[in-house]
């Protein structure tokens, strides 16, 4: 790709009156980022999933993938203690928010929200079962959700 000299020339100027002008591309751009950063740590379009209590001094919010070893490491060894600990306890708000890494993930998210219908109780009943459940959901994705959801009352048909 040749730039011009003319082409050169042209953003030099827009740039040095867009400085007079006190206009700064690097300032907008820079209110932008903050902007999107602080928006990041935001729901969209899916309420929170939480336990304990919502005025708690302290909330954890976690990000997990149903089919991220870590997560359900985590989930298996630390998320009890915690939940013992703190939230059961009225100390912590626990947030758990979808991170889907892949379409199982995000299959899995679907189902958990389908079941619970805004319970949090059920959906983490739900996501606790396909952490539990992670080897056979990556062996066998839709055989694993439709278990998961007949066990949940859901028909066949509802979970594909």
């Amino acid at each position: 790709m040749l730039v011009s000299r003319r082409a050169v020339v042209a953003m030099l100027l827009l740039t040095g009156l867009a400085a007079l002008a006190h206009f700064s591309p690097l300032r907008l751009t820079t209110g932008l980022m903050v902007q999107n950063a602080t928006d990041a740590t935001r729901p969209v379009s899916q309420p929170d999933m939480a336990l304990g209590l919502a005025n708690a001094n302290v909330t954890i919010t976690e990000y997990a993938s149903p089919t991220c070893p870590h997560c359900a490491d985590f989930n298996a060894k630390v998320f009890p203690k915690i939940k013992a600990a703190y939230i059961d306890t009225g100390k912590v708000r626990y947030v758990f928010r979808e991170f889907p890494r892949n379409i199982k993930d995000a299959a899995c998210s679907m189902l958990a929200r389908r079941i619970a219908n805004g319970d949090s109780g059920k959906y983490f009943a739900v996501i606790d079962r396909v952490f539990r459940q992670q080897d056979e959901l990556i062996e066998k994705t839709t055989d694993t959700l439709k278990l998961i959801g007949k066990q949940a009352g859901l028909s066949a048909q509802a979970v594909a």
